[in-house]
């Protein structure tokens, strides 16, 4: 995390940066359905779960948009921004088990025809 923040994690920052990599983990682990080794996860899973940390240390908590130009701020109570962003999913897309459907029905050949009576 340090090397990705450009500066070392603070003592007092260290429990939520732990923290926020165990909840970013979480939402990895459950977004490519766990089909990987979670002590040695591939290399795009730290490097999404370090700039998903990073964008969620960056928001304030409260505010659900912000604005530089004419500076603008709105709060709601409920802001999250936990969860994986859309960036962070499309990099993970390739180890995301897709859904696929097979055939369950097989051909049965026809009944010979039977003489009437």
């Amino acid at each position: 995390m340090a090397a990705r923040l450009g500066r070392p994690v603070l003592s007092d920052e260290q429990a939520r940066v732990n923290a926020l990599l165990d909840d970013v983990s979480a939402f990895i682990t459950e977004y490519c359905t766990g089909s990987w080794d979670r002590q040695n996860p591939p290399v795009p899973f730290r490097v999404v779960a370090c700039h998903e940390v990073i964008r969620w240390l960056s928001v304030t908590p409260g505010v659900v948009a912000e604005r530089t130009g004419e500076l603008e701020v709105q709060f709601q109570a409920g802001a999250s921004v936990l969860g994986l962003s859309e960036a962070a999913k499309a990099s993970l897309r390739r180890y995301r088990r897709s859904l696929s459907s097979i055939p369950l029905a097989r051909e049965v050949p026809p009944c010979p025809a039977t003489p009437s009576p």
